[in-house]
């Protein structure tokens, strides 16, 4: 494992006792490592591994050990502290406390722990992405979503920040890979038809002409919109960034403005989403067909002719 004992715990997340039981929570460890991988792949684990079980790792190598190291032990104490709340015994589950010396949270409390643990665990994963897009690990560069990422319109946390508020949050942005994938493959490439492969061409090879630039703008409007449309419906509300979750919890207009958003309010949301993707959809069209004879002789309406009778009553 990439922690090996309480003492290394207790110095990455502050909140472990280094006295508590390691193995209670190796578990915890070994599932949130798998979860990191499936964002940043298994190739940077395994050379995190390497580095943790080095005699001497150099500076360098540290540095990112931690990077690493830090979002497995955010979340894996987070995992453990929500199970961990009753003692499980033979007979049944029970609270063991010292009525005299302590007293149990609220519940509100418990959720505000929850609260703050979560987002330092994921602003850690945030930082250790930041960090990897600036360094030259090949491990990283050739990891799958960072391999997709480059064939997408939307090919990074910035790019998909200018269309929709995520607060930079990388984790997020690799999150919904597969759905911009998803997007750009099913809905946009049909509609670019033709244009569809220069276009990406081009924006790879930082290629494109002003009528390719302007069509890149519609399409990336339309890819981020349907993105977030299918997030909000298929990711948990707890790896959706904080500026999603507050529209989505601020469509109920309720008295209680701090509870999660309910059944309908996220189809709402979602909905609202996808017209306005299908709005730049459409603009992708007109602006694809534009210049041809067939858009300029169309007539959205035909000229009247009052000795014309279409219908009669």
């Amino acid at each position: 494992m990439l922690i090996k004992d309480s003492k290394q715990l207790r110095k990455l997340t502050s909140s472990w006792y280094a006295s508590n039981d390691f193995e209670r929570i190796e578990q915890d460890i070994e599932m949130e490592t798998e979860e990191l991988a499936k964002i940043i792949g298994d190739d940077i684990i395994e050379k995190a591994q390497e580095i943790s079980d080095k005699t001497n790792p150099t500076d360098d190598e540290l540095k990112i050990l931690k990077r690493i190291q830090l979002p497995i032990a955010l979340m894996a104490t987070y995992r453990f502290f929500q199970s961990n709340i009753v003692s499980h015994d033979q007979s049944t589950r029970k609270v063991k406390i010292d009525k005299e010396n302590e007293s149990l949270p609220w519940e509100w409390m418990l959720d505000r722990d929850d609260a703050a643990h979560l987002s330092k665990a994921q602003r850690a994963v945030d930082r250790l992405i930041a960090f990897l897009d600036k360094s030259n690990y090949s491990e990283w560069n050739e990891s799958p979503n960072k391999k997709t990422a480059k064939s997408l319109f939307v090919n990074n946390t910035e790019v998909f920040g200018e269309y929709y508020p995520i607060d930079n949050s990388a984790r997020f942005y690799y999150l919904a890979v597969p759905l911009l994938r998803e997007i750009q493959v099913i809905r946009l490439k049909p509609v670019l038809a033709e244009d569809y492969t220069p276009l990406l061409e081009n924006f790879q090879d930082n290629d494109l002409s002003d009528y390719q630039k302007e069509l890149l703008d519609y399409v990336r409007r339309a890819q981020v919109l349907a993105t977030i449309a299918l997030a909000v419906r298929r990711l948990n509300t707890q790896v959706l960034p904080d500026g999603i979750v507050k529209a989505l919890k601020s469509e109920g207009q309720t008295v209680n403005a701090t509870r999660p958003a309910n059944v309908d309010e996220i189809s709402y949301f979602s909905k609202r989403l996808e017209l306005d993707a299908f709005d730049y959809i459409d603009k992708i069209k007109r602006k694809r067909y534009e210049n041809s004879p067939e858009y300029l002789e169309y007539q959205l309406l035909p000229k009247n002719d009052p000795c014309n009778k279409f219908a009669s009553t």
